[in-house]
């Protein structure tokens, strides 16, 4: 998991967005550990989130991926559409339940 520096600058993120953010914890060169938010484009951002590929190839290109992140309002467990989007893309995916703050990781099998 991620250390509380990070985790407390993902939650800022998430307190001034409305809706699911969504982004990446991320490796760079030197091993250090960041956070890349990606704009959520899904038609409905209260309750899903969507990426384009082509800020996920971009990213990709740049970094080594640790974690697919995404925010939800009020539950802090992972729907169906996350498990799938985790075995298509797998990835280890990061979430966090903005009015609890509680953290979810799913480590891919």
């Amino acid at each position: 998991m991620i250390d509380e520096v990070l985790k407390q600058k993902i939650i800022n993120i998430c307190e001034n967005e409305q809706g699911e953010v969504c982004g990446f914890v991320v490796k760079d060169k030197n091993n250090n550990f960041d956070f890349i938010q990606a704009k959520n484009r899904h038609p409905l951002k209260e309750s899903h989130f969507l990426i384009s590929p082509l800020d996920f190839l971009q990213i990709k290109k740049e970094y080594i991926i640790e974690y697919l992140f995404h925010s939800h309002n009020d539950n802090s467990f992972f729907s169906d559409q996350d498990r799938y989007c985790q075995k298509f893309h797998n990835l280890n995916m990061l979430l966090l339940c903005k009015k609890t703050r509680f953290w979810s990781e799913m480590k891919c099998k």
